[in-house]
């Protein structure tokens, strides 16, 4: 294999607007969305992603590549899967083979024709991901409609240790999941279809079919993730966003616990997440395209656009009778935050003020009963500024992204995003910027806001105020001190 560019390297800015992030992958040059076949293979974590090798804006819909050690250092590669004349290569997955002596990379993905009409692909590699051969017998699973889409495979044993593969896929237009089993990548079998539930007037996309542990115990749950996006002529102008249902699945068919979609992140931008196959640890761990519909065509960068979340372990807690979704970050986020040497400041006694490069990690710790309401600033100047404030009186968490900056944008870009935060009791909360990526974990990530902030190049200034003398805990990171140097282009 051959990288075509260190994606770490260090690049000029963005004219017109948002920096480029430094510890979240992003292509070097144009479009990015939907992360698509993550898997771990080879000592490394492999993300494919929908790209367009031709431009910054979307079409001529391929296969991007790029591979981590760590999932904070990334190269670029060859792009995987072109688009073809009369075919886009749209989302789906990546799954390894479970036979030892078999290092056989499966992905299956949507090919999306010019005649309106989407089916699903299989393509395989023997060489650790590097290249793919399509298969001469595609589609391998084909319903003949306009928007079945967005293949996600697991891998399923039964109670009486029978193993198989499970397929999950959209029917957009119609809000449905369809089931399917296989035993070898290439036959399937419709078994079940969950959906239509929750609100009107979106399409689902990019499902995914997960078995997750409960507060760290035996006990264990199903998720579903999905990813909804606004329709019709008059479309929610909050735009696209992630939700999950709990319940069980027995093999054939996934139950609901209640018929509801749940919000996965608070913020604006976080859509089509799914999670990597094989991971070492066994935890599931998801990554998310932070970016928008409403606006994703819009947003000043050059020659880059899109951009991934930080990676995220998954699991669920017990809340007021409820399963919640967990979400932290993965890596070395947390190893970096522990080896800083925290501060503690009195309150509103001695404001806190950081003067940080753009890229930065906070930890924050407080009692509200003590600090009462906590205001975190961060202001990159030119009327760019975003306030996450904790309002005591309502337990919630406020992440208000306005000003001439915003609104330069899009119209619908200014937004104040909330989460619930509880005011009775110690409150913890992880703050990450990055260049032009903010994403907020509340208590260890029960609750989580991701957020586009239109920060241009220079300093960001961090300020901390709070109503009260309580204390506050404040660690500081710069992610950029531990990435290694690279040459510049």
């Amino acid at each position: 294999m051959t990288a075509i560019d260190r994606i770490d390297t260090p690049r000029p800015p963005a004219p017109a607007g948002m920096t480029r992030p430094r510890f979240h992958l992003t292509p070097r040059r144009n479009w990015m969305n939907d992360p698509n076949g993550l898997v771990h293979h080879g000592g490394l974590w492999h993300v494919y992603y929908q790209y367009n090798p031709e431009s910054p804006d979307w079409g001529n819909m391929s296969w991007g590549h790029a591979t981590s050690p760590d999932l904070l250092r990334w190269t670029e590669h060859p792009v995987a899967l072109r688009y073809r004349d009369g075919e886009q290569v749209f989302s789906g997955s990546v799954v390894a083979s479970r036979t030892p002596e078999d290092g056989t990379l499966t992905a299956l993905y949507t090919s999306a024709y010019d005649d309106q009409h989407q089916a699903q692909s299989r393509a395989t590699s023997t060489d650790g991901g590097w290249t793919w051969d399509r298969d001469p017998a595609n589609p391998v699973l084909d319903r003949g409609t306009a928007a079945f889409r967005d293949p996600k495979v697991t891998r399923y044993v039964d109670n009486e240790g029978r193993a198989r593969w499970i397929l999950v896929a959209v029917e957009a237009d119609d809000r449905q999941v369809l089931f399917y089993e296989s035993s070898d990548l290439r036959e399937w079998e419709h078994l079940s279809t969950f959906g239509p539930i929750g609100p009107k007037g979106v399409v689902w996309e990019c499902p995914d079919l997960l078995r997750l542990p409960v507060d760290g115990g035996d006990e264990e749950r199903w998720v579903l993730l999905l990813s909804t996006n606004p329709v019709g002529e008059h479309p929610d102008p909050d735009g696209s966003s992630m939700s999950y249902v709990v319940g069980d699945f027995d093999g054939r068919e996934f139950t609901a616990d209640e018929a509801r979609l749940v919000r996965l992140d608070h913020g604006r931008d976080l859509y089509a997440g799914v999670t990597f196959d094989r991971t070492p640890s066994g935890e599931a761990v998801l990554l998310a395209w932070m970016n928008n519909w409403r606006y994703a065509h819009e947003i000043p960068t050059s020659p880059w656009r899109g951009a991934m979340s930080l990676p995220r372990r998954l699991d669920l807690t017990r809340s007021e009778g409820r399963y919640l979704l967990r979400q932290a970050p993965v890596g070395e986020v947390a190893e970096w935050l522990r080896a800083a040497v925290p501060s503690t400041v009195p309150g509103v006694a001695q404001p806190f003020e950081h003067r940080s490069g753009g890229h930065l990690l906070c930890e924050l710790g407080w009692d509200p009963r003590s600090t009462g309401p906590l205001t975190v600033r961060l202001n990159a100047g030119a009327g760019a500024e975003v306030a996450v404030r904790h309002e005591v009186a309502t337990g919630e968490l406020r992440v208000t992204r306005t000003g001439p900056a915003a609104e330069s944008v899009h119209p619908d870009f200014p937004t104040v995003s909330t989460a619930a935060l509880s005011s009775d009791r110690p409150a913890r909360l992880l703050v990450s910027l990055d260049g032009s990526l903010l994403e907020v974990f509340v208590n260890g990530g029960e609750q989580c806001i991701s957020n586009l902030v239109p920060f241009g190049p220079g300093p960001v200034t961090v300020s901390v105020d709070t109503s009260g003398r309580g204390p506050v805990t404040i660690t500081t990171v710069d992610p950029v001190v531990h990435l290694p140097a690279t040459p510049p282009d």
